[in-house]
């Protein structure tokens, strides 16, 4: 079976606040597995307790999606979540509309987690091409997607999704991040 009958990609609107506490431990499980790192995870990663989560992530990701009173610096940008057929929290990715300069150089449109527990199953490549269908209806011609030189899962799924590499730069506290564009 493969992962397009395995998941389903689901934007976060208001039905997804029975998924907010699945988000909660979702991003800690991630953080847990890479260092503290995550990717995709938008306005999740402002909150600090899983109470926050429960009262605020819905709200402010549908504003978010909107681009209604974003913090300075940020773009409106869609957040969507996978679910498996047993319901649960797999992955996560946002797509965000435009690009500040740190985006640019190192955030990019598209970014994604998978669950540990997930992990090498195709999951992250389904999810990143449905997002590409959902950039081109967007009206997006191309997205830039950004991973650390060492994130050969990331790489794989990124090159394997029509990435051209444009270049590595160095970036405090990331190390070495790969530059990917994808036209769409």
């Amino acid at each position: 079976m493969g992962a397009s009958q395995e998941i389903r990609l689901e934007q976060v609107s208001e039905d997804s606040q029975v998924y907010a506490q699945a988000a909660w431990q979702f991003m800690r499980d991630c953080k847990a597995a890479d260092k503290g790192f995550t990717a995709g995870l938008g306005c999740l990663e402002s909150f600090d307790n899983p109470e926050e989560v429960e009262e605020g992530w819905v709200k402010e990701a549908i504003r978010e999606a909107l681009g209604e009173d974003l913090p300075e610096g940020w773009v409106p940008a869609i957040q969507y979540y996978a679910i498996n057929q047993r319901g649960q929290l797999v992955g996560m990715i946002q797509l965000r509309l435009d690009l500040t300069e740190p985006l640019l150089e190192h955030g990019g449109n598209i970014g994604y987690s998978v669950h540990p527990q997930f992990r090498r199953r195709g999951y992250a490549e389904y999810m990143l091409e449905e997002c590409l269908t959902q950039a081109r209806a967007h009206g997006l011609e191309r997205v830039l997607l950004t991973c650390r030189e060492t994130n050969e899962g990331s790489k794989h799924t990124i090159l394997a999704c029509g990435g051209s590499l444009e270049n590595t730069v160095s970036v405090p506290e990331e190390g070495l991040v790969q530059r990917y564009w994808i036209n769409l």
